[in-house]
Order: structure tokens, then sequence, then C-alpha cells
């Protein structure tokens, strides 16, 4: 009896022994299939439960020529890393995006996502459609990115987008036709030149069937003309850091009547050019200087001249061999040398059917394609840095670029000035409507040759009285 007692009590503590074994192998089984929150946009954090589907809606123009192809494969990357989660992509030209965005986001039909320039920002905040962002994204996310871009997406101390890039916008050129005339183009590139200047220059680049020079100014893409050139003049904000708006002052006046003698002289057209035709004109050599240009135009001539040399009949029609010359915008009246710098990126939107849950989604894509490889791949082909150090540290530089024109970049990149603090949400929407409305439909008359610079200059102020006071407005020149 003894002996069976002991034999029982033995079963009962190898019995109880495994039962210990057992509660500790299924503890340790949970804690390996518990995920802590991914550390980059690029990794998927595991799920305990099965996650409800989501669609994400982006809506983007081609920020690179293969930025719309890279974009679905994105999606298609994206959806891997989280397969509830599906991105339907909105493809929009460069001439048709601004409008369908506006009239989408009125209607209460936004995209969850789309591009934006800077200075279009404080349209949608005004709408009331555009997002916090930093409600949805973790703040060591959002730390990826460079303060200053940022700042650029921000109003009033809240951040609304994700920078895609800050870049520089001037002028370009058919570098080799130039130097056939004798013009030093290392010159112009190393140390700038006055408006007089360039317009001798393209005085002897216009000849028939080319014009000197040409600028995209067709519809709202007239803006850039004047913002662009606008820094020449003086005019590198529309706000002074007393925030009053520049566009009233003698330096806008300045602005026009150089733009009324060149349409006059004949040295460039009276009629508005799209937005793909400019660089298109260059190419096949009806026109000598072309706007806006951007660092990365280099890539599209040298692309074009090896279709050229291989005869593939991939080249632009009836184009030529030719370099690209990336050149400072010329300086008016005494100003200071300037640049116009801006930041386009990616801002959330709410529509009729959003949620915060979804909003959460929707950054987390928003993240992935702005930071990583991602956003470094669009960089090499625009030719410009990241502006989030993931993609910084993601960044391989592609060999053969110009030397003068990354000095010319660099040089001109460092002659941004940011827009100053204080500028409100209601200013900007302001300011845009007053471009959109009132100054670019009267520029667009000046370029045809039907009014004269005063008069769209007289107009300008009457209209910026109106929206923001005298008070409110810059009068005389800039200092």
């Amino acid at each position: 009896m003894k002996k069976f007692i002991t034999m029982l009590l033995v079963c009962v503590m190898v019995l109880g022994l495994f039962a210990g074994c057992g509660n500790g192998s299924t503890q340790q089984t949970t804690a390996a299939t518990t995920a802590a929150p991914a550390a980059d946009a690029t990794e998927a954090p595991a799920q305990e439960t099965e996650a409800a589907p989501d669609t994400i809606v982006i809506m983007a123009p081609p920020v690179t020529g293969n930025y719309l192809e890279n974009l679905k494969t994105w999606a298609n990357d994206f959806h891997e890393l989280y397969p509830n989660l599906t991105v339907q992509v909105i493809e929009t030209s460069w001439g048709d995006h601004n409008d369908k965005l506006s009239t989408m986001a009125q209607a209460g039909e936004a995209p969850d996502i789309a591009e934006i320039s800077s200075n279009a920002l404080g349209t949608f905040v005004e709408m009331g459609v555009a997002i916090d962002i930093a409600q949805y994204m973790s703040a060591d996310r959002l730390a990826d990115y460079d303060e200053n871009a940022l700042k650029y997406l921000s109003l009033e101390g809240t951040t609304y987008g994700l920078p895609l890039y800050l870049t520089i916008q001037s002028i370009g050129a058919n570098k080799t036709m130039m130097e056939e005339l004798g013009i030093d183009v290392a010159k112009i590139q190393k140390e700038g030149w006055t408006y007089e200047e360039f317009l001798d220059v393209i005085k002897q680049g216009t000849k028939d069937g080319c014009y000197g020079f040409v600028f995209a100014n067709s519809g709202v893409t007239a803006s850039d003309m004047l913002y662009i050139f606008g820094a020449g003049a003086g005019l590198s904000n529309t706000f002074t850091p007393d925030l009053k708006y520049t566009m009233t002052s003698e330096n806008m006046l300045t602005m026009l009547s150089a733009v009324e003698e060149m349409t006059k002289s004949g040295y460039m057209p009276n009629y508005g050019v799209e937005a793909g035709q400019r660089m298109v004109m260059c190419q096949t050599g009806n026109a000598m200087i072309f706007g806006k240009a951007m660092p990365l135009f280099e890539n599209n001539f040298k692309k074009n001249n090896a279709a050229l040399e291989a005869n593939d009949g991939t080249a632009v029609e009836n184009s030529l061999p030719m370099d690209y010359a990336f050149l400072p915008v010329p300086t008016m009246d005494g100003c200071a040398e300037s640049c116009y710098g801006t930041v386009d990126g990616l801002i959330a939107m709410r529509n009729k059917n959003t949620t915060d849950e979804h909003l959460k989604n929707v950054l987390l894509f928003m993240d992935y394609i702005c930071s990583g490889e991602r956003i470094a791949t669009c960089m090499n082909e625009l030719y410009l840095d990241p502006v989030c150090q993931s993609g910084r540290d993601a960044l391989v530089l592609e060999e053969g670029r110009d030397a003068d024109n990354l000095a010319t970049a660099a040089r001109c990149i460092a002659m941004v000035q940011a827009p100053p603090e204080g500028v409100t949400t209601e200013m900007t929407a302001t300011a845009k409507k007053l471009m959109d409305e009132q100054i670019v439909p009267k520029f667009q008359l000046l370029l045809a040759g039907e009014t004269t610079a005063q008069e769209v200059y007289d107009h300008i102020c009457e209209a910026a009285y109106a929206a923001f006071g005298a008070d409110n407005c810059v009068s005389g020149k800039l200092g």
C-alpha cells in the first residue's frame, strides 16, 4: 500500500512538471507573434486580428517621367505589406490637375491624397478639407522629414502634408545654340546677369522660326512666370516680413513692363504656350531659352540626344542634338539676385466618407511613398536631394552630371528666400484667389498684346486694395 501511494505521488509530480512546461510554451508563442510597431515606413507590423479592408485614393500628375508608373508599383508593394489596404491611383496631367482637384474638393469628393504645390495649400485649408497630419502619424516618422521643407506645407503651426521635393524654378536653354552665338554661358551661370543683358541675348537668338525666349504661360501656368521672373524683380515672396502684400509694389510694374517689351519686340510669343511645349520648342530649335526650367531637364536633353544617336524613334520629333544649360533668372532695376523656390508635396484630404481610422491608413501610405527608396528614386529623376533622412540614406547619385549645371543649381538654392512667418491661412488663400482670378487673366491679355503693363498693374492694385486694404499692401519700391 505504501509503495502504491509513493508511485501515485511520483506520477502526480511528473504530470505537474509537464503542465508547467506547457504553460511556458504558450506564453513564448504569444510573445513571438506580437510584433512591435514598424520602425520605418517600409515594414508592416504583424496583426493579431484581421484588419478591416480599406481603399486609399491618391491623385497625382506626372511628377517625373516615370512617377505614375512607379506609383502603381509602390501601391502594389504597399498592398503586399498591408494586404487589407488597396490603393487606387487617379492619373492627371499638369494642365488639368489643379482644376480637377479643386472641383472634387468642393464637391466633398476629394481624393485621400493629392499632390499640390505649397502655394496652393491655403486654398484647401480654407475649404476645410486639408488634414492636420500630425494627428494620424507617429512623431518619429514625421521627424524623418526636414523641418524647413515641412514649413512650406504648414500654416499657423499646423502641418498638412509631407514634402516630395524642394525645388528651384528658373530658366533653361539650348546651350549649344547660345555658344554658337558667342555667348559666355558659363559666365552667366557663375555670375548671373541683368535683364538688359538677357534682352540682348534673346534678341540675338530670335530668328525666322525661332524665338529667343518662351515661357509656359497658358492657363493657370501663367502664374509661374510671375513668381519666377518676379524673383528677379525683387518679388521673392508674396508677403513682406511685416506681412504686407508685395504684388502692388513698383517692382511688379517693372516686371510687367519687361514682359510687355519682350512680347512686343517679337522675342517672345504673344500667345499662350502649353507647359509641354516650351521644352520641346527648345529641343526642336524653335526657341533658345525657355521657362519654367529646373535642373532635372538636363536628363531630358541627355535622353533625347541618346535617342537621336540610336535613331530608335523615341526622340522628340524634329529635335536636334544639343546640350542643356540651367540658368539664373535675370535681375531687374538693380534688385539683388534671387531665385524662386517651392515645395511640392502630398496632402491628406477629407471627403464625405472620411473616418479617423481611414486617415491612419492614408497617412501610412503617404509616408511610405514620400520616404526611403521611393523618394530616392524620384529625386534621382528630378536631379534633386531628398528632403527626408531615409531618402538621403537610400539615394545613390547617378554619374555624368554637368558640373556647371550642378554649381548653378547650388548657387540658386542658396538664394531662395523662405516665406515669412506669421502668414495666415486666410492671407494665403486670398493671395491665391487674387492670382488665379484677377492677376493671371489680365497678365494673359498683356501677353497677347491686348492691354498694357500699366493697365494690368492698376488692376492688380485695385483688386489687392479691395482684398487686403491699402494699408496692408506695399506702395513704392520694395527695399
